[in-house]
């Protein structure tokens, strides 16, 4: 019974020192929370005096990160260096294994201009960290903030040392070197990195990739290069280096170069299969640098049908010579027949299946548009049809060119119903749009104006660009030309011509023309009219006089529409007919200076900057130089 009486009694007086305890704690956090508030309003206010003598307080019951940060501060506001120097060393001995704090002294040091002695300290820093990774980034990320790249640096190569990984933080001290321009170190952070670990060379394309962007002057991909070029050499067995190499050739679309570095590879590592040269041959090729395609498409047919890549190398060698063919403005009947025989032997030699339908469809177009074979074009389409295996898209592209040879053949109401099936089929795709806009031209041509445009109209906020801007063009042309009496008298003659023109019938086009000039004294429309006589002169051959016909436009309608086109066909046409690339240059020089929101700038910038590099001894503006040097492959 005593027992427990003096039991109870013992947790009644433990329970009440409790209570006294938890209450002078709390009463204890809460005192410190009002110094913390007006420590900070002090510091704030400018009160810096007072905010001291808080801070001090504060400190010496316990260490916060605050009230050390804030307590150099203001030491350094109120010319106190000597407490500030105490307190840091006050703190490192607290602390001895956190580097930061001696990087502190180290840094104090230099803000007095003892250099020297805070070197020593930085230094001493550096060699104060472990094995830690998360305390070698923090002591980096110190450096850095402050500005010193330098030491950044030497904290994350320590790093490398106590990690034993020679490769870590590559990432961490290339930018480091970067933002000081130091490139021989940034391009051997990399080389290294590849060399030794080959399964990051898709990760170092990609970091490479960003830095590139940001190089507006190319000065360090031009480094990179030259090292990687000597390292190529040096090491001739290792891929990983080879591979690297060729694709800093691509970043600066050195094809040719990227082309024969891929043979080579191809030779010493691929066991012959030919996949990097098949990657560029095909990267070429989007990049309209035919001639490298062509000539690594024709390496891999070289290798014989058992190659990996001979089928899609005859596919992509068609491709390569239709997509130049189709994007000049006119050609010899050599070059057509040329062209003609390649398909014919690739699809004999290949069979007409689900993987030979995209040059099933380019040698429709062909047969329709250059050789007046329409209805063994639209056979072929409706072979690649009929095919069950055909893509949805491939089989949308059949159709349209379909549609597109029955509009070129009159046959007005097939062509309309095909293009509206494919456009209500594929609604919310691309091809949808493209299936509209024909459709859209249908109308015109056929001088349904007022509908056309309606048509025009909705498309011009087509997501691919090329239709929207043609939209656009369209739409303009029919609401600037109605004629004062409200009619489209002249725009009829236009359309009528424009669609004989499409249908290769260019006397019936010209009459087209002349009836408009002779109907009306003047017209809007009369620029456009010269342009499309130019157009009909370059079908014929007549090559001097499209060349007068466009110098004409800029004459006489210099600020109208039609003028930057004039200016771009008389480029190609000084290229490919008379073979001037300085005259070329000149024009193309023209529309970039002269009509900067053309749409013809970026491409007119593109062969500007091509022929000037290319072309160091020009030859002179010769129009009445009429033949033709083009030559098939």
């Amino acid at each position: 019974m005593y027992y427990r009486y003096y039991r109870n009694r013992i947790l009644v007086v433990l329970f009440f020192v409790l209570n006294i305890s938890l209450f002078n704690e709390g009463f204890a956090q809460k005192e410190e929370q009002i110094q913390v508030s007006m420590a900070r309003e002090f510091f704030f206010g400018g009160q810096d005096q007072k905010s001291i003598q808080i801070y001090e307080e504060l400190i010496e019951r316990r260490f916060v990160q605050e009230y050390y940060d804030n307590l150099i501060t203001l030491y350094y506001r109120v010319d106190e260096p000597k407490k500030a120097e105490k307190l840091i060393k006050k703190t490192i001995k607290q602390f001895p294994n956190n580097s930061i704090f001696i990087a502190d002294l180290g840094i104090h040091y230099m803000r007095f201009a003892e250099k020297e002695k805070g070197e020593k300290e930085l230094d001493k820093a550096i060699a104060n960290l472990d094995a830690n990774q998360n305390n070698i980034v923090l002591l980096a990320n110190y450096f850095i903030r402050i500005g010193n790249l330098d030491y950044g640096i030497k904290t994350y190569q320590r790093g490398r040392e106590l990690l034993k990984d020679q490769n870590r933080f590559v990432y961490e001290i290339s930018y480091l070197y970067q933002r000081q321009g130091r490139y021989e170190e940034m391009t051997t952070e990399y080389i290294s990195l590849v060399e030794q670990n080959p399964i990051m060379l898709n990760q170092v394309k990609i970091y490479l990739g960003s830095l590139i962007q940001q190089d507006q002057e190319d000065k360090f991909l031009e480094h990179f290069r030259k090292a990687i070029l000597k390292k190529t050499q040096q090491e001739t067995k290792n891929e990983s280096i080879a591979q690297l190499y060729v694709w800093i050739l691509l970043q600066q679309k050195n094809y040719a170069l990227a082309l024969n570095q891929a043979k080579s590879i191809d030779n010493r590592f691929e066991n012959l299969t030919g996949q990097t040269v098949y990657e560029i041959s095909n990267i070429a090729l989007n990049n309209q640098d035919y001639k490298v395609a062509k000539e690594g498409f024709m390496y891999l047919i070289n290798k014989g049908e058992q190659g990996t890549y001979y089928l899609l190398s005859r596919i992509g060698l068609l491709n390569a010579l239709y997509n130049p063919f189709i994007s000049t403005i006119n050609h010899t009947e050599k070059e057509i027949n040329f062209l003609k025989t390649q398909y014919e032997t690739t699809l004999i030699e290949l069979g007409r299946r689900p993987q030979t339908i995209p040059i099933m469809q380019q040698y429709a177009y062909l047969l329709a548009y250059y050789l007046n074979s329409s209805q063994e074009a639209v056979d072929i389409l409706e072979q690649t049809i009929a095919m069950p295996q055909i893509k949805r898209n491939e089989k949308a592209q059949s159709k349209l060119l379909r549609a597109d040879i029955y509009l070129m053949e009159n046959d007005i109401w097939e062509a309309s119903l095909t293009y509206s099936q494919v456009e209500k089929e594929y609604k919310n795709d691309v091809i949808g749009s493209d299936a509209k806009f024909k459709n859209a031209m249908l109308s015109y041509y056929n001088s349904d104006f007022e509908w056309a445009q309606s048509q025009f109209d909705a498309l011009r906020s087509s997501t691919t660009k090329l239709i929207a801007n043609d939209a656009m063009q369209y739409s303009l042309l029919i609401s600037d030309n109605i004629d004062p009496d409200s009619s489209y008298n002249g725009l009829t003659y236009y359309s009528k011509a424009e669609f004989s023109l499409y249908q290769h019938k260019y006397d019936q086009a010209l009459a087209y023309l002349d009836t408009l000039n002779h109907s009306f004294l003047t017209h809007p429309l009369f620029d456009e009219a010269l342009y499309k006589r130019a157009e009909i002169s370059i079908q014929k051959h007549e090559y001097i006089k499209a060349d007068s016909l466009l110098n004409q436009i800029l004459l006489k309608y210099p600020t109208d529409l039609m003028a930057d086109d004039a200016l771009y066909l008389l480029a190609e046409l000084s290229q490919t007919h008379f073979h001037s690339s300085e005259k070329a240059i000149e024009y193309y020089q023209r529309i970039i200076l002269d009509y900067p929101s053309s749409l013809y700038v970026t491409e007119a910038r593109k062969r500007y900057n091509e022929l000037k590099a290319s072309n160091s001894d020009m030859p002179k503006y010769n129009p009445k130089s009429t033949t033709s040097n083009s030559e098939p492959l």
